[in-house]
């Protein structure tokens, strides 16, 4: 064999290398994070009226909040979506692609423009992040899910929502609320 096909050889095999150690360092992420939640609430059947939206762009992803970069790698919230958000007097639907997300009131606590979740940045507070609440075995966690709109101009409408929730202290979370751990 020449050299050119054992550098191809090589390179191959150290992508697939890579390849294989991100796999399985999602995979281990996805058990560590079992205790955040065991099941995400249901979308009732009787949502209230509508108050805001719907709203088309992308869904970034999820962290615990307080930590842009944490991840939460659980189905469905670990994954890029296209999707569409609306506001409802009982919370806030988020249809993705392959799931639909509910966000009840009473757990909802602030929505707020970021420039960084999820391990992704841009410019001028462009991601419209809603932290709520959500009660799994390892107690109540805070998760800030981030939605990059087609319609930035409604950003304001959508920070004005509050929900019902207190915000809770963990004593592993920071309880900074600004551009969070950047």
């Amino acid at each position: 064999m020449t050299q050119d096909i054992w550098t191809l050889i090589v390179v191959i095999l150290v992508f697939l290398g890579i390849l294989a150690l991100m796999i399985r360092g999602w995979r281990n992420r996805t058990r560590a994070q079992a205790g955040l939640f065991d099941s995400l609430p249901e979308v009732p059947a009787e949502t209230g009226e509508v108050v805001l939206g719907p709203l088309t762009g992308v869904y970034i992803g999820s962290t615990v909040a307080g930590d842009w970069q944490a991840r939460i790698a659980r189905a469905p919230l670990g994954h890029r979506s296209a999707g569409t958000l609306t506001a409802f007097t009982g919370g806030l639907r988020l249809d993705l692609a392959d799931a639909t997300v509910w966000i009840p009131r009473s757990d909802l606590q602030t929505v707020r423009r970021a420039s960084a979740l999820a391990n992704k940045t841009v410019p001028g507070g462009g991601i419209l992040v809603a932290r709520w609440q959500v009660d799994g075995p390892d107690g109540i966690t805070e998760i800030d899910s981030g939605f990059r709109a087609d319609d930035k101009d409604t950003y304001p409408r959508w920070e004005a929502l509050r929900g019902d929730a207190a915000p809770t202290t963990r004593p592993d979370t920071p309880s900074s609320t600004t551009e969070e751990n950047k």
